[in-house]
């Protein structure tokens, strides 16, 4: 049976019974899209309901209201009934009330997380149930298989919880880590972020279950610390033919893209680390005239071009 009219099912919410006005939310929730100017001339009904928590359903109640303000454009209002929905706003569903509202859920908490990393000495409080929908919706996207947009999330709201979960969840980690440096490269423009994102990629690199060192130190190039460069390399070629291989590649990649600035400071350490004496001593054999040898000792002064 279709109705014409939502005046019948409105006049409930003014009934003693609680049963009775729970019975006509549950309606209005199933009718606001069509009849929404009918039951904004009953908002203040629904408003009284959601503030009295003694009422079973008064989360409902601002369901229903955020609803209404959604359609009424007051995008603020339906925000902030949205969120005292608590659990009954339903991130999973896909309308354009709710994509609407999270949209405008993720701005405003992007806003307050990046005034709070400015200003970390007097951070804003967050309303965690502004949190709560946005947690919510970190997990859809992970859900879903959506890795790549849980990530670009991540760093707009500065969420490094999420941007390594995105990471280590995905079925592409190394894919995903490629990306992630893209994206921070390219995106960024906090300097300061920036620099917290790379060395979370390090730190992701090193603990592979193999060691990306070639990609590490990219970042590392970036974050201007030839001191773990060096430190890699040292390690590298102390280990195995493969890994002394892998050192050389980082020091050609480093060549390419490093500044000569750079290449010497990383030089210098590893010379800190393992000094090249000043002399060597070279004995060569000289033959004498019965037959037998001698040494006589040369003293050389290694070329340091060659380093």
């Amino acid at each position: 049976m279709n109705i014409t009219s939502a005046a019948g099912i409105i006049s409930l919410l003014e009934e003693p019974m609680p049963e009775l006005k729970i019975f006509a939310l549950k309606k209005l929730d199933l009718i606001v899209d069509e009849f929404w100017p009918e039951i904004s001339e009953a908002i203040q009904k629904i408003e009284i309901l959601h503030e009295d928590k003694s009422f079973q359903q008064h989360d409902l109640a601002a369901l229903v209201a955020s609803k209404v303000y959604y359609h009424l454009g007051s995008f603020s209002d339906s925000l902030q009934y949205a969120l005292g929905a608590g659990n009954l706003f339903n991130v999973n569903s896909h309308s354009e009330y709710v994509d609407t509202i999270i949209a405008k859920c993720i701005d405003h908490y992007t806003e307050l997380r990046i005034k709070n990393y400015e200003n970390e000495k007097d951070p804003v409080e967050i309303d965690p149930r502004l949190k709560a929908i946005v947690d919510r919706m970190f997990q859809r996207c992970l859900d879903d298989g959506q890795y790549k947009q849980a990530l670009g999330l991540a760093l707009e709201t500065r969420r490094m919880d999420i941007f390594e979960k995105s990471i280590r969840e995905s079925d592409d980690v190394f894919g995903m880590l490629c990306y992630a440096f893209n994206v921070a490269m390219a995106t960024l423009d906090c300097r300061g972020f920036r620099t917290v994102v790379l060395r979370h990629l390090v730190q992701l690199y090193r603990n592979l279950a193999v060691p990306d060192y070639v990609n590490m130190c990219q970042c590392l190039i970036f974050l201007d610390d030839p001191v773990t460069v060096a430190n890699v390399l040292e390690k590298l070629s102390a280990e195995s033919e493969d890994s002394t291989l892998m050192a050389y590649q980082i020091a050609f990649d480093m060549y390419e893209s490093a500044t000569q600035q750079f290449l010497g400071r990383v030089l210098q350490n590893l010379r800190a680390a393992a000094p090249i004496p000043a002399t060597v001593q070279i004995a060569p054999k000289i033959p004498t005239s019965d037959g037998a040898s001698t040494s006589s000792a040369i003293t050389v002064a290694p070329s340091l071009g060659a380093g």
